[in-house]
């Protein structure tokens, strides 16, 4: 997949072009109807804004709001162990984002209600890997970002947890299974099971909890959940600005 990167950084429809799913901003117009039939994964519960702050060492990874669910943007420099082969997927990018889903919901969109309401039950799941060449606050806003200051052992924990829900191919990279509507945009295997006990939200905040982070995932469901306890965990790990 080298060199099938474009470079796009800022989305053309914030919150909504990562999932292709949504086709473009599509999904906002489908949360209501999607309420209504009672889908717990559609909704989202609000957000936390990260408090102005200086991440202790230099480091910060990106929690970040896209409407019904949430996903993880680490820094290129920070990727390591099992994630760093994304530094020569995506030359030149700046921020690559992670997030989590059932894969016949995530790299397919849903062209009926039953589809809808088939969404949340178990199956096979995918990692979304979505390249920017710029940080999620300026590309989706403040509003929707919790910026969370993290050592580097915790990115690089960070990095162990989400490459080892990765499948690998026999060439012992992540086995890709489809690309999205931008080449920015890859779907790959994972190796555990989207289930109702599992979800894309769950599995941010297990993500989190994994590296360190005092974010816990236990009960999560909406993606308003990980960000109020990720805006939580920011509050704690920062320190106000100095002069």
């Amino acid at each position: 997949m080298k060199g099938r990167y474009s470079g796009h950084g800022k989305p053309v429809c914030p919150g909504a072009l990562s999932m292709r799913m949504t086709r473009g901003c599509a999904v906002s117009r489908r949360l209501p109807v999607l309420a209504a039939l009672g889908l717990l994964l559609a909704g989202c519960a609000g957000t936390g804004r990260t408090p102005d702050c200086r991440a202790v060492g230099g480091n910060a990874v990106y929690l970040v709001d896209r409407g019904w669910h949430t996903e993880i943007g680490v820094p290129v420099a920070a990727l390591s162990g099992p994630l760093a082969v994304y530094r020569d997927i995506f030359p030149g990018a700046r921020t690559v984002l992670f997030g989590y889903g059932k894969k016949t919901f995530f790299t397919a969109p849903a062209s009926s209600v039953e589809e809808y309401l088939i969404g949340p039950f178990p199956g096979p799941a995918v990692v979304q890997v979505f390249a920017m060449t710029t940080t999620p606050d300026r590309a989706y806003g403040p509003d929707a970002v919790v910026v969370l200051p993290m050592s580097r052992a915790e990115t690089d924990r960070l990095s162990e947890f989400i490459g080892g829900d990765l499948e690998r191919g026999r060439d012992g990279r992540p086995r890709l299974i489809a690309v999205g509507h931008r080449p920015e945009s890859l779907f790959y295997a994972a190796r555990s099971r989207y289930t109702l006990f599992h979800t894309c939200n769950g599995w941010v905040a297990q993500a989190l909890g994994r590296a360190g982070l005092p974010v816990s995932d236990d009960g999560v469901v909406f993606a308003g959940q990980v960000m109020a306890r990720g805006a939580r965990a920011a509050a704690m790990m920062c320190r106000p600005e100095g002069p």
